[in-house]
């Protein structure tokens, strides 16, 4: 069964690399687009993963029991996302607007410093999120999880700035890097709870702590976006319509406006709200599957509307996903039953 499914992921990765190749012959700046929205989603899925069982341990949580397994297995996704950021940084040319267009930002959003400084980030996350495994069943671990939470915060603080929000160099939200690490753990919660369901890695009297960890990281993404947008308005700032105006104006990024904010800032208030629904394992898991994809979709309407105001959905993309998905799910079930992880937990009791 095991080795099925890692036949199954392999050949989705390699059908969607040879499908992203061929689409970056054909559209190179609709194949590096697709490359960095599915980065943007898997790098703060996979980070927020592991970041998860530091949140609970620094907040004195002692409920997760078998589902922590589910989300240290993540860091195996270190080495490909830091690799998926070099190739960003080698396409850049093709894709990134700071290269061509002077928005005074001077040294800040020169080519080479950013991704330098990306790289060098990303790889400190990852450092102190090995760290904080290998320290989990010491005194230290707790330091640990508060030292690993607060650089995921600032690590994908600057990541939403720099490759996010970089892509209108025009356009500044101080708190557009909260909306997108806080987002990114609302990803990982929902990922959280599927690998646990799918996996069978849980106890059926404390899912529930999942799903109000859903609910709850769905009304902090939803405050983080309206108060980001609310001072556009009671401030009169028409400078920073450049955001609103292209994704609520105009057809069809209007309708995928609407259909988002239903789902993903709505539909889990509703959905979940009744003891049921959070305890109900196949109910749950369809429910954070569902925000899953909404999550992605997001972060498509993200980056995609500055540069395809007719929101075209194609080759590219869907290979991209194919890509992620493919290195994600066979690098993970992997490492979930290898005993690298267990002798990765044990190297901090020498």
């Amino acid at each position: 069964m095991k080795r099925g499914i890692r036949i199954l992921f392999a050949l989705i990765l390699i059908l969607g690399l040879a499908g992203w190749i061929l689409s970056l012959f054909q559209n190179s700046l609709r194949a590096c687009l697709a490359l960095l929205v599915n980065f943007a989603y898997f790098a703060p899925l996979s980070a927020g993963l592991v970041v998860w069982p530091a949140v609970v341990i620094a907040s004195n949580g002692s409920w997760m029991g078998r589902t922590e397994k589910v989300a240290k297995t993540a860091v195996v996704f270190s080495i490909p996302s830091i690799i998926f950021l070099i190739i960003l940084w080698i396409t850049s040319y093709i894709w990134a607007p700071w290269i061509k267009d002077d928005a005074g930002h001077g040294v800040w959003l020169n080519n080479i410093f950013l991704f330098i400084r990306e790289i060098i980030l990303l790889g400190a996350f990852w450092s102190v999120a090995v760290m904080f495994i290998r320290k989990r069943a010491h005194e230290e671990g707790k330091l640990w999880a508060g030292i690993l939470s607060f650089t995921y915060c600032a690590v994908f603080t600057f990541m939403g700035f720099d490759l996010v929000m970089a892509l209108e160099p025009h356009w500044r939200s101080n708190l557009f890097g909260a909306y997108f690490f806080i987002s990114g753990l609302y990803i990982a919660v929902a990922a959280w709870t599927f690998l646990s369901l799918l996996y069978g890695n849980y106890d059926k009297s404390k899912i529930w702590d999942m799903g109000k960890l859903i609910v709850t990281f769905c009304l902090m993404t939803t405050y983080m976006m309206y108060s980001q947008l609310l001072p556009f308005w009671y401030e009169n700032l028409p400078d920073e319509t450049r955001f609103i105006i292209p994704r609520t104006n105009f057809s069809p990024w209007a309708q995928i406006s609407l259909i988002i904010s239903i789902i993903i800032y709505v539909s889990p208030l509703i959905l979940l709200l009744t003891k049921w629904a959070k305890r109900t394992p196949w109910f749950l898991g369809l429910v954070s599957l569902i925000i899953l994809a909404a999550m992605w979709m997001e972060r498509w309407w993200l980056i995609a509307v500055k540069f395809n105001r007719t929101a075209s959905f194609g080759l590219a993309e869907i290979t991209a996903i194919l890509l992620f998905l493919g290195t994600f799910g066979l690098a993970y079930d992997w490492f979930y039953s290898s005993k690298y992880l267990r002798d990765l937990e044990r190297a901090g009791n020498g």
